[in-house]
């Protein structure tokens, strides 16, 4: 079943982009580079460059050069810069979702936002995952595997990732976990 595995506060996020078949993901950012494990939900590297990643970035490819233990790998990304061309469906079938703009819930309902959904195969689950707002939009999408997903914006990055459940509450668990840490992310920076 899904997992929420992690949350990051990322202000600046530009592009990411799935190391090819592996469950890392590289982000970009005003700030510099991070690399992050979609298995753990851990970030693992980091590099402070203040956004002189530009000068390795290939604008035709939108792909860029790894760096730690990915350098000299090729990643394509998407986002700010190119297309999210991220695949919106995995092989199983599970589909992610992105409505089109509507009101935001009470007290934002003047602004409006979309909302990212992932969907079972049998189209019978609608499960909430992100919605942008305040921030941008930039990409989202399935791994190479299809065993996880992202959803990037330009301030926060949400990492999804499939892993076998013994019985469906421990999904609904996670799915509840997550809510709640969402709903103590909004009550924190309401005050």
């Amino acid at each position: 079943m899904w997992v929420h595995k992690n949350t990051f506060a990322i202000g600046g996020l530009e592009n990411v982009g799935f190391v090819p078949a592996k469950e890392f993901l590289i982000v970009l950012s005003s700030q510099g580079q991070g690399i992050f494990d979609c298995k753990t939900g851990e970030k693992i590297a980091r590099q402070n460059d203040n956004g002189e990643w530009w000068d390795k970035f290939n604008e035709e490819s939108n792909s860029i050069i790894g760096f730690d233990f990915l350098d000299n790998v090729e990643i394509r990304t998407h986002g700010f810069y190119g297309e999210d061309n991220l695949p919106k469906i995995n092989e199983e079938g599970w589909e992610l979702m992105l409505t089109d703009p509507e009101p935001d819930e009470k007290p934002f309902e003047k602004y409006l936002v979309q909302k990212i959904y992932l969907v079972s195969p049998n189209k019978k689950k609608k499960i909430f995952i992100s919605k942008d707002g305040p921030c941008e939009l930039r990409a989202y999408g399935f791994s190479d595997s299809g065993k996880t997903f992202i959803v990037a914006l330009s301030c926060e990055l949400v990492i999804f990732r499939e892993e076998k459940k013994d019985s469906e509450q421990g999904f609904w668990s996670c799915i509840n976990e997550f809510y709640l840490m969402s709903a103590l992310r909004k009550l924190v920076k309401s005050k």
